[in-house]
C-alpha cells in the first residue's frame, strides 16, 4: 500500500512537473504569438503609412500638374487674345492712314518725313522712288532732291502695293529702304513685340 502511494506520489509528481513544462511552454508560445502579432500590427502599419504617403504624393503632383496645365491654358488664351488685339490696332492704323486723301496736309507732312528718313537711310545720288498713284502729283524728282540737299537723280514709279508712304531703293537695287505705310509698320510691330516680350519676363 506505502509502495503505491509512493509511486502514485511519484506519478502526480511527474504529471506536476509536465504541466508545469506545458505552461511554460503555452505561455512562450503566448508570449511569441503575441510579439508576432505586434510586428505584424507594425508592419501593417509601416505600409498603411507608406502607401498613403505615396498616394498624398500622387495627388499632389496630380494637383500641380492640373494647375500648371489651367495656367498655361490661360496664358495661350490671353496671348492669343493679346495678337489678335494687336492685328486689329495696327490693321485699323494702317487702313486710316491709306485712306487719308493725297491732299490732306497731314499726309503730305507725313510723306515728307518717310521720304526724307527713306533718303538718308540709301545715301545714294542716284535712286528709284516707288509710290502710291495717288501720290505721284506730290513725289517728283524735284521735291526728292529738294528733301534729299544734294544733287540727286530720282525717278518716280508707281506701285499698286504701295497704298500711302515710299519705298525707295538705289538703281542698281543693292539698297532698299520701304518707308511705305505698310513696311513702316511692319518695323513698328516688330519693335512694339520687343517690349511686350520684355514685359513678360
Amino acid at each position: 500500500m506505502d509502495a503505491l502511494t509512493q509511486e502514485e506520489r511519484l506519478q502526480k509528481e511527474i504529471l506536476a512537473e509536465a504541466q508545469t513544462r506545458a505552461d511554460r511552454i503555452v505561455a512562450r508560445a503566448n508570449s511569441a504569438a503575441k510579439a508576432a502579432k505586434e510586428r505584424a500590427e507594425k508592419e501593417d502599419a509601416a505600409q498603411r503609412e507608406r502607401v498613403l504617403t505615396a498616394t498624398r504624393n500622387d495627388a499632389d503632383q496630380k494637383a500641380r500638374n492640373i494647375i500648371q496645365g489651367i495656367w498655361m491654358e490661360e496664358r495661350k488664351m490671353w496671348l492669343r487674345k493679346r495678337e489678335e488685339c494687336l492685328q486689329a490696332f495696327f490693321g485699323s492704323l494702317l487702313k486710316e492712314a491709306q485712306n487719308t486723301p493725297a491732299d490732306d496736309r497731314d499726309r503730305v507732312k507725313s510723306l515728307a518725313k518717310l521720304a526724307k528718313e527713306a533718303l538718308d537711310a540709301v545715301e545714294a545720288d542716284e535712286i528709284r522712288a516707288f509710290v502710291a498713284e495717288a501720290d505721284t502729283a506730290l513725289v517728283t524728282p524735284a521735291w526728292l532732291e529738294d528733301l534729299a540737299g544734294h544733287p540727286l537723280k530720282a525717278t518716280v514709279e508707281i506701285d499698286k502695293a504701295i497704298r500711302g508712304g515710299i519705298r525707295i531703293a538705289t538703281t542698281d537695287g543693292t539698297r532698299v529702304y520701304d518707308n511705305s505705310y505698310a513696311g513702316r509698320l511692319r518695323r513698328l510691330d516688330q519693335e512694339f513685340r520687343k517690349e511686350l516680350a520684355s514685359c513678360d519676363k
